[in-house]
């Protein structure tokens, strides 16, 4: 979770963040990318990684996995609180080389995503691997994105160009949730006709951290979501990228 979305009161997280941290866990299991080297538990790099929460959810389920934590927005206190059981919070560019790291949903918040994606980069180990995600389409930039500060949204095309240049070769890639990409486009459409007619900037009405939905409404959401992420990750393996809200690649570091 973004820490703009950090909440006391979150009671449980969102069908989207639990979406994604399943996903985001098939893909390296997949990959063999929790492995680490012979002797020696893997170390993950999540950048930009907020509150911590997916970062423990990846240690959780890998034994003896450690995580170094960067994100600049990290608080004198959160990097008291936020540390232990594996995970090692830090607010400056971290030192040592990782097996796989992650960037996700970060890319958008610095003006200079070639150079963040570049540095992370550079602390991948021989071997290892890198998975992104972003929010796709720039026409769907809305009060959602501005509250996150984020500078930009990505086409699929300026996505890959941004990894091109950071030194990275996409193995597979493709859209992730397509469902809510419908709904989104209306209320971002909505939103901007409520704005040209009142002259008011809209406000975003909800955040993860808002979340309150119940354990049966959670669960069946998250369901329909890795349903389709299922089907994401089939089409992706064949070539071909079904259009969704975000957009994801698996890469390796080029040689």
């Amino acid at each position: 979770m973004d820490l703009r979305e950090r909440s006391p009161a979150v009671t449980a997280r969102h069908p989207w963040e639990l979406a994604r941290a399943a996903f985001v866990l098939d893909v390296l299991r997949e990959q063999g990318a929790l492995r680490g080297a012979p002797g020696r538990p893997v170390r993950i790099l999540d950048v930009g990684a907020g509150d911590t929460w997916l970062a423990r959810t990846l240690i959780a389920a890998t034994p003896g996995a450690t995580a170094c934590c960067w994100d600049a927005h990290y608080t004198d206190q959160d990097l008291i609180d936020l540390a232990g059981d594996g995970i090692v919070p830090t607010r400056a560019a971290p030192t040592g080389t990782c097996d796989v790291a992650l960037l996700l949903d970060v890319l958008e918040h610095v003006d200079d995503d070639v150079g963040l994606a570049a540095d992370a980069v550079a602390r991948v180990g021989p071997g290892g691997g890198v998975l992104v995600t972003v929010p796709a389409w720039p026409r769907l930039f809305s009060s959602h994105d501005r509250m996150l500060a984020h500078v930009r949204r990505y086409t699929p095309s300026a996505a890959r160009a941004v990894l091109s240049q950071a030194g990275l070769q996409i193995m597979h890639s493709g859209g992730l949730f397509h469902g809510l990409l419908v709904p989104r486009t209306v209320a971002v459409a909505v939103e901007h006709w409520q704005s040209a007619a009142t002259d008011v900037a809209t406000q975003p009405s909800a955040h993860l951290g808002s979340w309150r939905g119940g354990p049966r409404l959670t669960s069946a959401i998250t369901r329909a979501l890795r349903l389709e992420q299922r089907a994401s990750v089939w089409a992706a393996r064949r070539g071909f990228e079904v259009p969704g809200l975000s957009w994801f690649a698996w890469c390796k570091v080029r040689g």
